[in-house]
This record gives structure tokens, sequence and C-alpha cells, in this order.
């Protein structure tokens, strides 16, 4: 089973790869070779991932690119749980004249801890609901529960 952690470039690379595809279907007309690496560099940004793939008593954590994964196979004796934590962040931002403003931010994050006492990220999410929506197919996969240790 695989379970896809994040994108590996932000949304602004996303849009930048987007273009890019663009301008290499019009660049075709025009130089072949420069469509081509448009092309492929685009493909690259859109193409990667990372993630956690489960096989038997194996797992491994990957990155993907031109979706091909690569990462080592750990084994693992046995599940513990997954767990659910809240990160709360506040940054500030200063404007004309020394004010400032402070946007707080509360984010939850999914870990998987194994029998062993090994702990790995999942998930992060805004919304804890969209979190556990996303963590029921894996929770279901692996036999186990999630516990909230959120605040």
């Amino acid at each position: 089973m695989r379970f896809y952690k994040a994108l590996l470039f932000p949304i602004q690379f996303q849009i930048l790869a987007y273009s890019l595809l663009l301008v290499a279907f019009i660049a075709v007309f025009i130089n072949v070779y420069v469509a081509i690496l448009l092309f492929l560099i685009s493909f690259l940004i859109l193409t990667a991932y990372s993630g956690i793939e489960f096989k038997g008593n194996k797992y491994r954590e990957f990155n993907a690119f031109y979706f091909i994964k690569t990462g080592e196979w750990k084994g693992y004796e046995g599940i513990e749980k997954i767990f659910i934590k809240n990160l709360k962040t506040s940054q500030r931002f200063y404007g004309r004249a020394n004010t400032s403003s402070v946007i707080n931010v509360e984010k939850y994050i999914a870990f998987l801890k194994f029998s062993d006492g090994t702990t790995i990220e999942l998930k992060t999410a805004k919304k804890k609901a969209k979190l556990l929506q996303k963590l029921d197919s894996l929770k279901s996969y692996l036999h186990t529960t999630i516990q909230d240790q959120s605040r």
C-alpha cells in the first residue's frame, strides 16, 4: 500500500511548471531542443512527491521523481499506533512605521509509531477532519487505531 505524504515542490513551483509546460508546447515550433528541456523540467516539478510504501512487514519512505521511487526498505515487527499532534505557529509581519501584525496558524501532524519506538511523520493538514479522512485507509490497512493527542 502506498500512502502519499506531500508534493516536494510548493505551489509556486507547480504554477511555474505549468507555465513552462505551456511555453514548451509553443517552443516546439521554434526550437525542439529547448521545448524538450522545458518539458523535462516542468515534468520533474509536477511528478515530484514523497510518501510511504508498505509491503508485508517492510516499509520505505520514498521520494519520487518522474514516477521513479527512491528509498530504502526497512523492516518492522509491529505497529503501536497512529497519533495526531497539533502545532501552533505565529508569524509577525512588519509594515510601515514599525507597525506589525501577527498571524497565528494551527496545523495537525499525523505520526506512525512502530513497536520498536521508531516514529515517522505521515501527513500534515490544517484541518483535523481532513487529516482523519486521509488516514482512514491507512488505519484499516495497518489494523491500528488513531489517537488524538492534540490540545
